[in-house]
């Protein structure tokens, strides 16, 4: 409990004061942990990680009024089972409760919440993202959508298929059993052709559509199924080159590391090991996969490439679970289109789920001395730095992405980067010199705090140098 406390308040905790009443905003944290990942409520414990306490002739009733209220319709609906826990911290008394997930949808007095980085979000009248809640919840993934009428022999490209079966085989140290199949009993044996046994149809499903159909049959089954890459460096308004791809996602993946390929530079560094390699090679191959697997593919946004002078942006129609930015500590694996994430494991594209994220940043790091920034929001957003500063060396490059990857996972900050963050957060609009002057510390010092927070993706600037403010990604 101790260390759920230290680490703060994040997208699975939250502290609230309880003296003697139970928190008014209570049962929407309830319903919003319910709706997401779940997560620890802790009575007695302020924002600041101070612990407080409770009164402790009020414990008893605090238990049994929240034991009410979760049995209460009015209250939360469906109603669930659930008790305050007793614990004593420092001669304080706490009370707790660990809330799992729940696969369905609750509601606090008639409104949907979910969980974010900024506490409990209502998304009442947001009907798309209530349904993509439900159909997580449900397990109902798009990419396994059956289309009895699509012909495996006709619809298909069996140049595609070919290609899967050998890269399989390629992946493997002994012969793949793809090898000895005929192409309707790979794609059985990869999850691309189902039976529904509810309706009695079975077919090529949407993932097996993507990989391997037509152009013209992805198109009319699944318009959405797109990437547009654009090169931005002249022309900001527009692209000064462009490739909008819509075609089966193994081309999708060929063409788009192409663009990449195309319109930034390679270097070469060297990792741990001394061994050469090409940061640019292994992120943009990432983020690619990324894109492919981990999209919601149904979505009627278009995924986006956007390269500039100094960073290239990826965007994806996402199905999201924490809204906000992300960091390896906090971020929580998670399969949106299982089939299809296996399919890439299986021909050697993509490696074990949740290992892309450590790859990106790490070779962010190799690439330009800069961490990446991941946004977990409607579309999920990496932005990767390109540019660095040439008085980097090959052994800066290797302490920097070892520093980094290490400090993400520790998540931890000295003492003047906290009171920055701290400042910051309860005044937005502080001026360098008004930190410095709090904090007794000097401008320069304050300067470098506030890159290193904005380059770790803690604080990030809104609006003009003058008139902005700086909005505190916690």
């Amino acid at each position: 409990m101790k260390n759920i406390i230290l680490l703060g308040e994040n997208v699975n905790t939250e502290f609230k004061i309880a003296t003697n009443l139970l928190p008014k905003n209570l049962f929407e944290t309830v319903c919003a942990f319910l709706n997401t990942t779940g997560g620890y409520i802790i009575l007695g414990v302020n924002d600041d990680k101070e612990i407080v306490g409770i009164n402790e002739e009020n414990i008893e009733k605090l238990k049994k009024d929240f034991t009410t209220m979760c049995n209460n319709e009015q209250i939360l609906n469906p109603t669930i089972i659930a008790q305050l826990n007793e614990i004593k911290i420092d001669n304080k008394v706490l009370l707790y409760v660990h809330i799992q997930e729940s696969n369905t949808i609750h509601k606090h007095k008639n409104k949907v919440f979910i969980r974010n980085y900024e506490g409990d979000f209502d998304i009442s009248n947001n009907i798309p993202l209530i349904v993509s809640v439900h159909n997580r919840k449900n397990k109902i993934f798009d990419e396994d959508k059956i289309y009895p009428y699509i012909s495996v022999e006709k619809d298909l490209r069996h140049d595609l298929i070919e290609r899967a079966r050998k890269y399989a085989d390629s992946n493997v140290n002994k012969r793949h059993i793809w090898m000895d199949m005929t192409d309707l009993e790979l794609l059985k044996s990869a999850g691309l052709y189902k039976r529904d046994n509810q309706i009695g149809e079975e077919g090529v499903t949407l993932a097996g559509i993507m990989l391997f159909g037509k152009d013209e049959v992805i198109a009319s089954v699944n318009p959405y199924c797109r990437t547009d890459a654009l090169y931005r460096v002249d022309d900001l308004d527009r692209y000064d080159d462009r490739d909008f791809v819509e075609t089966n996602l193994l081309d999708m993946y060929d063409r788009l590391l192409d663009f990449i390929s195309k319109y930034t530079m390679d270097r070469f560094a060297l990792d741990e090991n001394a061994r050469r390699v090409s940061p640019r090679n292994v992120f943009a191959r990432e983020i690619v996969l990324n894109m492919i697997m981990h999209r919601d593919i149904t979505d009627g946004h278009t995924s986006r490439i956007i390269i500039y002078k100094d960073k290239m942006i990826c965007e994806n129609p996402n199905s999201f679970r924490t809204m906000g930015i992300l960091t390896i500590k906090n971020y929580t694996p998670f399969a949106k289109n299982p089939t299809l994430a296996k399919f890439f494991r299986e021909i050697g594209y993509a490696d074990e789920l949740g290992s892309g994220f450590v790859k990106i940043t790490k070779n962010s790091y190799l690439y330009s001395g800069k961490p990446p920034v991941f946004e977990d929001k409607e579309m999920f957003k990496v932005t990767i730095p390109l540019l660095r500063d040439e008085k980097l060396d090959e052994k800066d490059l290797i302490n920097l992405a070892n520093f980094g990857i290490n400090d993400t996972l520790n998540d931890t900050l000295n003492d003047t980067l906290n009171d920055t963050l701290k400042l910051l957060k309860n005044n937005p609009k502080l001026k360098q010199k008004e930190i410095a002057e709090q904090l007794k510390i000097s401008e320069i010092t304050v300067k470098r705090n506030i890159k290193e927070l904005k380059d770790r993706g803690y604080i990030e600037r809104i609006g003009a140098r003058k008139n902005g403010y700086w909005k505190v990604n916690l």
